[in-house]
């Protein structure tokens, strides 16, 4: 799935290892990453900040940034920043 192939129009980011959540529309989204951009590409540029990004590389032990809302909509696990299948990521309060 490239960016601007995401079904919604408001992007939803959110890290499973340390709470950090962000909203972004989906103009504003495909601006930020790209529009031809892998999904799991698009994560790994969000989440470039993130306390647990290794060297620039986003792992499965590290970073945990999916996009929460594609498992509700597959019953699957969320895409990850890692490649498994508006406002800024900010640290939960």
């Amino acid at each position: 799935m490239r960016a601007w192939d995401y079904p919604l129009e408001t992007v939803t980011v959110a890290c499973e290892t340390c709470g950090r959540f962000g909203r972004y529309p989906k103009r504003r989204f495909i601006e930020l990453v790209g529009h031809n951009t892998s999904l799991a590409g698009a994560l790994q540029i969000i989440a470039k900040d993130c306390p647990h990004v290794l060297h620039g590389v986003v792992s499965q032990n590290s970073c945990g940034a999916v996009c929460p809302d594609l498992t509700r909509m597959k019953g699957d696990r969320p895409v990850s920043a890692a490649g498994s299948p508006g406002q800024t990521f900010d640290r939960k309060p």
